[in-house]
């Protein structure tokens, strides 16, 4: 019907026409105007406008290293002559002789020449003096404060790379802009790389200058920047940790004789693996000079590498504090672990088969009640299950989490029953409406069915006595009468187009004579029914007039009867009812379908999936879980349609058993569309995106292609050779079989009905070649087989491209093809980096990784061709058991992309690495399956609590369910989860979910475990409790690589690190190996007492600052308040002897009433490989 309404339309006056072309320019002009500009916005490059410029300020005395090798102009403000000088000075000292200097005058002439000169593209920064000179002859003041503002726009892009938290830098600008007094940070430098950080240190160092900063943060040193520790330091912490790195001849029994007979009160940390660490209680300090003097003259008899000391931290101190303050909390069960392990490291060059397995673990185990069972914490000497065990175990777990995914999100399914549902009945309402093609009632004729209308009677001037009657009996008939003369040409003028739906019918009335009179009835011809309507009403006027005022006249319209050939003719063009349950179906099934992708795409966005899999998921278990629940689900509001389609009658589904046959037809569409849905899935990362996409394609899909076919399918047209042809090739789509199947099975119904009704119906039906299929399943119209046959077809299609395309075969016969990477040439290694790729190319990799090494990295390299950007450079690694290797690196240097390649997340460019004896290019599967893996963002599902997520990764990794509950209780009670076990994952904080990652990848005990970044906004305790389980794991043999910016975190845990700068490695080596041949110097921190007078305060600090000058030299003064002063002793000759020595001398003459001397920091050394990170990109540039 609406085919035919839309084929009359096009066929219909030229008003017509212009109404239909008025409509397409109105929908079409702001889609083309909405392109233009989307091609705009892809090829025209914006202008770098001053109000597109952020801001960030930096100390001039400190940059970040990466600007040092830039060439890049360098504005100030004002450009007064005078102070050109020391400008150029001051700021070249910190950027280079690569800077060029520019002046201006006002800062309206800087915004200016950044508009509009093309040479400002290499402006760096501007100087802008934020009040004026008094006197130009001076030098610089030092009173007038200055700071460097970076462009960071697209103009000046290449300095991306320095910022990667922007928001989280412009937050601390915006909280310092304007001179505050007082100044709140809420963790500021959260998420920030250690050279990030300690510029942002810095620079509020810089600014911390009489303003009040209040800071909260969850590292430690960060409290530095702004306050001393020292206090809390001596009254809390537990003094010294001396580490010693022991040579292959190394004495240990010796060595402790001689730390006891200097320091009586030091006690052995740990003595394990390559590294032996002891506590120096703080009132020894004055015993220190004679035992590290001892140590240096007899290092070689004694078979020490290397020592080195390091105060206690403001970690410990934290710690010591809150076991004093919360009893409820057992402080003392978290803290002595953690700090026993903190300088527990072992190398893998000292660590033997004897050391693991007497620290396997098996002592830290948990009796489970329920079963009686003694199992270790991780649950990692289980006999796991395996084969059919395993597959059905995992399957359950996927099908659980898609279940617990519908149960609790309530709104998806409210919208995968209720939608359907409306538009079917929608549907049914509209079909209701239609007229059918049976026998229609008589109609009665009268002014009623016309609404309010107005009729115009009119009298002819003169008229007789008869006229006047009549017209007065005409008059009677009206509900409303007019007593006025009206210009009905004129009226009908004045009101345009509401006249003609006003006056309907009308009358006049003439004659002069009691015996004559004329009477003419008018009519609207736009109404089917008005000439006999208006016939009748003047024939009640003059039957009212000859029987009296109470007569009346009714009349009806009865249609005359089709006959059976009309009949069958129009069983050829009508099917309106099965045209609009089709329509409305399609509608309806586009939004069911499309919410079968929004976990996929939630999963995959938050990289759950990739966990999921790296957890040992079958492809299989993922995606046939997920394709059995959701057809669960599919099930549901297809018997709530055929509720539905019973309630309305319609006989064509509800009639002989065709119910069942709706339903193979709904669930064989579902079986379909699904499959459909979950490769679409892949186009789309945020889930409202893909619902709204995919039911718009799911729409068009069916809607347009249904509409197309039936339309050229019109007799008329001509087109039906063109319909046949479009019908075949859209049956891949599921939609556009869905609507077909329907309308098809609705009209060969009302085929049947009519053609077996009688003997000379079946004739007509020959006859008229109305063909009918007694089989609804048939192949030929207007049977629905062929359709049938697609979906099932296009589910098989639809779920073996999935596989394909989850199996990567594509981007596995690119590697085939691929062009081999050139050789390049390596630059110049360290000799700990180059032995370890000697090591590693001297072993047999599979062999070696099946033995002695879970891990191993061979010349392992990614290069991202699009870009050209080499992230990994030729790695070379092998990772013992029992160790946990430290992958340090700023970011961006490659870090996270290695993990990628090792868990198959991305696809390796050349090289190849070995887990447990399986390469990650050829058996990645297998690779997954023993790997656990905590990415650097929480991969959790919002919709699953903490206890049901790692139950799912506990029955993933193989763990038998009578034991999955005692292993999650385990890894909630080492992570201190318990209070939140029960609540779901949404409402964790950020720490939580760190918390939570780290269990997934704990779990189950994989023999290799890659955490990135594990305690990311976790506070000091829980950090702890996390350092804790994960030493715990190492010592039962497993091999652990770790990334982090917290360089604690990297001494608590590693046993081994390395640093990568641009893809490479730059030292590798144990912590204190690296500080030893790495750090420069010692730290130093020293309160001195001053007398209450400022004047006498400064002086008597003034004296111990020259001492230290002059006996120190090179000494650098890194900070300076309230009678603290803050030194970095950069004299590589000097020894913890003498150091010890000369403090403790001049702790009297200079009234030292505390210090503490440290060897430099990791951190420190980490930050001395920062100059050399993308070193090689800006040469090129």
């Amino acid at each position: 019907k609406k085919c035919m309404a839309c084929f009359r339309l096009l066929r219909g006056s030229g008003s017509s026409k212009r109404q239909i072309l008025v409509t397409l320019v109105e929908i079409l002009l702001p889609m083309l105007f909405a392109g233009i500009l989307i091609a705009l916005r892809q090829k025209v490059p914006f202008k770098n406008y001053p109000n597109a410029t952020v801001y960030e300020s930096f100390a001039v005395n400190f940059l970040p290293p990466q600007l040092l090798y830039r060439q890049w102009q360098l504005a100030y403000v004002p450009g007064n002559s005078s102070v050109v000088r020391q400008v150029a000075e001051d700021v070249q000292h910190s950027l280079g002789p690569r800077a060029i200097v520019r002046g201006f005058e006002t800062e309206d002439l800087l915004e200016d020449y950044v508009k509009k000169d093309p040479l400002s593209g290499k402006l760096l920064a501007a100087v802008v003096f934020e009040h004026p000179f008094s006197h130009d002859e001076e030098p610089l003041p030092q009173q007038v404060r200055y700071h460097l503002r970076f462009s960071y726009s697209p103009k000046n892009a290449p300095l991306f790379p320095l910022f990667q938290l922007p928001g989280r830098k412009l937050s601390i600008g915006i909280a310092l802009i304007a001179d505050s007094k007082v100044v709140m940070l809420d963790e500021p430098t959260s998420g920030m790389d250690p050279s990030a950080r300690r510029a942002t240190w810095d620079l509020l160092q810089g600014e911390k200058r009489g303003r009040s900063i209040l800071l909260t943060t969850h590292f430690m040193d960060e409290l530095q920047c702004c306050g001393s520790p020292l206090f809390l330091k001596n009254k809390y912490g537990a003094g010294y940790h001396m580490v010693i790195v022991k040579d292959h001849l190394c004495n240990v029994s010796e060595i402790t004789r001689l730390v006891h007979m200097y320091v009586p009160d030091a006690t052995m940390e740990s003595s394990a693996g390559a590294e032996l660490s002891y506590i120096l209680p703080k009132e020894s300090t004055s015993r220190f000079e004679l035992l590290f003097a001892e140590l240096e003259m007899n290092r070689e008899e004694l078979g020490i590498a290397s020592y080195g000391a390091s105060v206690t931290t403001m970690e410990e101190v934290f710690l010591r504090v809150g076991k004093l303050v919360d009893s409820s909390l057992d402080i003392q069960a978290i803290q002595l672990p953690a700090l026993q392990y903190q300088h527990e490291r072992r190398s893998n060059d000292w660590t033997t088969a004897d050391d693991v397995s007497s620290s396997s673990g098996m002592t830290d185990v948990t009796d489970f009640t329920d079963s009686g069972t003694l199992i270790s914490e991780d649950c990692s000497n289980i006999k796991l299950n395996t084969g059919a065990m395993l597959y059905l175990q995992q399957f359950y777990a996927m099908f659980l989490k898609r279940a617990l995914y519908s149960w609790r999100n309530w709104k998806v399914m409210v919208a995968q029953f209720l939608v359907p549902l409306v538009f079917t009945v929608l549907a049914l309402v509209v079909a209701r409406s239609f007229p059918s093609n049976h026998a229609a009632p008589q109609l009665r004729l009268g002014l009623g069915r016309y609404g309010d209308t107005r009729v115009p009677v009119a009298l002819a001037p003169g008229a007789g006595p008869l006229s006047a009657s009549l017209a007065d009996a005409y008059e009677a008939q009206l509900a409303a009468q007019m007593g006025r003369l009206v210009n009905i040409t004129g009226e009908a003028a004045k009101e345009g187009g509401a006249f003609n739906e006003r006056c309907v019918v009308g009358a006049s009335f003439r004659g002069h004579s009691n015996r004559f009179a004329e009477a003419t009835a008018y009519f609207n011809n736009e109404g089917y029914h008005t000439p006999a309507t208006a016939l009748m009403m003047v024939d009640n006027a003059l039957f009212r007039r000859l029987a009296g005022p109470n007569a009346s006249i009714s009349t009806g319209n009865h249609p005359l009867p089709r006959n059976l050939s009309e009949a069958a003719q129009g069983q050829l063009s009508e099917g309106q009812t099965g045209f609009a349950i089709a329509i409305n179906l399609m509608y309806g099934m586009a939004s069911l379908s499309s919410t079968f992708a929004l976990l996929l795409v939630s999963e995959r966005a938050v990289k759950s999936k990739h966990v999921q899999q790296v957890s040992g998921v079958y492809l299989s278990n993922f995606w046939f879980s997920a394709l059995l629940w959701d057809l669960i689900n599919f099930l549901l509001p297809c018997l709530l349609m055929l509720v539905v389609f019973q309630a309305f009658a319609v006989q064509a589904f509800v009639a002989d058993g065709h119910l069942v046959e709706v339903l193979l037809m709904l669930l064989l569409y579902g079986w379909a569309v699904v499959p459909l849905m979950y490769l679409l899935s892949f186009l789309f990362s945020t889930a409202a995106t893909a619902y709204t996409r995919l039911t718009i394609f799911n729409v068009i899909s069916g809607t347009a292609t249904f509409l197309s076919v039936n339309i050229m399918d019109i007799p008329e047209l001509k087109l039906q050779d063109l319909s046949h042809l479009l019908d075949k090739v859209f049956l891949v789509f599921p939609n556009y079989c869905l609507g077909m199947s329907f309308s098809q099975f609705y009209q060969n119904y009302e085929r049947i009905t009519f053609c077996k009704s009688n003997p000379v119906t079946k004739a007509i039906c020959n006859f008229y070649n109305i063909t009918y299929q007694e089989n609804y399943f048939s192949m030929s119209d207007p049977g629905v087989g062929r359709y049938l046959v697609a979906f099932s077809l296009q589910g098989v299609a639809f779920i073996a491209l999935l596989f394909i395309v989850e199996l990567q075969w594509a981007r596995t016969l690119r590697r085939l093809f691929r062009v081999l990477l050139e050789d390049g040439v390596l630059h110049p290694e360290d000799r700990d980096v180059a032995d370890e790729r000697k090591r590693v190319s001297d072993c047999q990799p599979v062999i070696e990784s099946m033995v002695g090494s879970p891990l191993v990295l061979q010349e392992l390299t990614k290069v991202y061709s699009a870009e050209g950007l080499l992230a990994v450079d030729r790695l070379s690694l092998a990772v013992g058991k029992g160790e946990c290797f430290g992958l340090l690196g700023f970011n961006g240097a490659g870090k996270t992309t290695t993990f990628k390649m090792l868990t198959g997340d991305e696809s390796v460019s050349s090289g190849d690495a070995y887990i447990d004896g399986y390469s990650v290019l050829r058996d990645i599967k297998k690779v997954q399956q023993r790997i656990g893996y905590c990415p650097q963002f929480d991969a959790l599902l919002d919709h699953m609590t903490g206890r049901e997520t790692l139950s799912m990764y506990a029955r993933l990794r193989g763990i038998p369910e009578k034991y999955v509950s005692g292993c999650v209780e385990n890894v909630l009670r080492s992570l201190l989860l318990e209070p939140h076990a029960d609540k779901l994952v949404r409402s964790y904080s950020g720490g939580n979910k760190r918390k939570l990652s780290a269990g997934m990848a704990l779990i189950g005990g994989p023999p290799v475990i890659f955490l990135d970044e594990p305690s990311t906004g976790m506070d000091p305790v829980a950090r702890r409790l996390l350092w804790d389980a994960v030493t715990r794991t190492r010592e039962s043999g497993k091999a652990i690589i770790i990334t982090s910016h917290s360089m604690e975190e990297c001494e608590a845990l590693c046993t081994r690190l390395a640093v990568m700068v641009n893809g490479q490695f730059k030292c590798l080596g144990s912590p204190q190996h690296l500080k030893s041949k790495f750090g420069s110097g010692y730290t130093l921190l020293a309160k001195v007492h001053c007398d209450a007078d400022s004047d006498h305060m400064d002086a008597d600090l003034q004296v111990f600052k020259d001492f230290i000058e002059s006996t120190f030299p090179g000494s650098l003064l890194k900070d300076e308040h309230q009678g603290m002063v803050h030194y970095h002793l950069t004299d590589k000759s000097l020894s913890w002897a003498q150091v010890f020595g000369t403090l403790e001398a001049a702790k009297d003459k200079y009234r030292i009433e505390d210090y503490c001397v440290s060897q430099i920091s990791l951190e420190q050394v980490f930050l001395s490989f920062a100059q050399f990170q993308h070193c090689a990109e800006n040469a090129k540039k």
